[in-house]
Parts: structure tokens; sequence; C-alpha cells
């Protein structure tokens, strides 16, 4: 049996925002089934694509008791994209799931948030159209409880601050991260017309999230001429420089080698 990715304990995947695990995309493309052919035991977080933080983190942690329960295991690893991220660090610190967690593992998340979400959040009447407009639509593509205003305000600076001092680290967690940075790269032509506009207000980018706001504890570094969306191979494409499956698979050999 293949023993590369079975890591001590389960691996836990919470996507980012205006995504479910399997629509309108497989947020993470072939990744779990190549974890899972690997040897690990993979469980996806489930959460709405536009719920706030606080939703979605107690999402997360039925998700986390469920896979303790049918595991046996004591602990999982947490490995979060974009705002899963953000979801995940509230579920340990806020949630009281610290002695339920081994590891956390952020790519690309906003954790000192956007200054584009500010300009954004500057015009409250456009804010309030589109609050109503992605509550509806979510709404019938499955989400229990879209909340895009609260999630636009943790996205901006000011609500990064405010969370970084209410969820702190939790001791006894391993805290690592890694940033993307898109640089000149068109594999992804979408996510480089959006770099352009996000650069604006941001500069560098990785389509949505700089790779400074994504710096958190035991920063791994910059992966250059790779999308946001690509970290998480959700276009499941052939990238020129990067490989997103085995980026996973290099990351739960690590986790299993530390004894997580």
């Amino acid at each position: 049996m293949p023993e590369r990715c079975r890591t001590r304990y389960p691996l836990l995947l919470a996507h980012g925002l205006n995504c479910r695990d399997h629509w309108p995309l497989d947020y993470w493309g072939r990744i779990p089934e190549a974890l899972r052919a690997e040897g690990a035991v993979v469980y996806l977080g489930g959460q709405d694509a536009w719920g706030s933080v606080e939703d979605n983190a107690r999402q997360l942690q039925a998700v986390l008791l469920r896979a303790l329960d049918e595991t046996g295991a004591e602990k999982v690893n947490l490995i979060a994209h974009s705002k899963g991220g953000l979801e995940a660090r509230y579920l340990i610190s806020c949630l009281g799931m610290a002695e339920r967690v081994a590891s956390l593992t952020t790519v690309c998340t906003p954790h000192h948030g956007s200054r584009t979400a500010d300009r954004f959040l500057a015009h409250p009447a456009l804010i309030r159209v589109l609050d109503g407009a992605l509550r509806g639509f979510w709404r019938l593509a499955g989400d229990d409880a879209p909340r895009p205003s609260a999630a636009a305000v943790s996205l901006s600076t000011a609500g990064a601050e405010a969370f970084n001092t209410a969820c702190p680290d939790a001791p006894g967690v391993y805290y690592q991260s890694w940033g993307a940075d898109l640089g000149d790269a068109r594999d992804d032509k979408g996510m480089a017309l959006l770099s352009r506009f996000m650069g604006l207000a941001d500069g560098a980018t990785d389509g949505l999230v700089r790779p400074d706001s994504a710096r958190w504890t035991n920063y791994r570094g910059d992966v250059t001429g790779v999308s946001h969306q690509d970290m998480t191979d959700t276009r499941q494409a052939q990238l020129s420089g990067f490989d997103p499956v085995e980026f996973y698979l290099a990351m739960a050999e690590e986790l299993k080698r530390m004894g997580f």
C-alpha cells in the first residue's frame, strides 16, 4: 500500500471564497485523489462559498469532528487556501479546537487583508447591491448562510488587523504558510487580467492576494509565476514550471516526516 503521504493524522482541506468544494469547479482539482493514492486520508471542508469566517469555521468544525470520529485519530492536519486559512485559524483559536489540530498550512491566505477590499468597502451602496445578489445566487447554489458583506469585511486590512488580534496562534499547533506571485506569467489569462486590476491598489499579487499578505508563522516563501486558483489545481491545467499536485504531495510527505 502507498506510504508516501500516509500522515499520522488525516488531512482536512479548507477551500476559499466564491466556490464550494465541487461547484462550480472541483476547487482542489486532482489533489485529493492524488493524496489518497499515496496513502493520505483526506477530508474536504464543505464550507459555504460566501459564508462569514465565523460561520464557515463552525462548518469546518463539524467536518473535523466527523473525521476524528470516523478515523479514531486524535488530531487533523489542516491545509487551507485563501480565506479558508482565516476560517481554519478561527476554528483553532476561537472555537477551542487547538488540541484537535496538529498543524495548519495556509496557502495564499490574506492574513493581512486586501487594499482592494478596502476600496470596495468604501462604497456601501455598491456593497449592498452585491450582497443581495450574491446571497440569492449562493443560496440557490447550496450555501447554508451566505454573508457576503461579512466576508468582505474580513478581507479588508482593518478586518484582518482585528482578526489577528482576536485569533493569535495557539500553542501546540504547528503553523506554516505559503504565498504566490503571478508576475508576468500568462498560464491563467483570467487571473492575469484580474491581477492588473488588483495591482491598482495591492501591487503584485497571485491575481487576488499579495505575497506579503500571505505571510504568517513559518513563512515558506513565494511560489512565482502561479495564479491564486492554480495553486489549488482548480483549472487542472498543465502549467509551465509548477506542478500543483506535486506541491501538495510533497507537503503531505513533509508533514509525515515531521510526525504529523
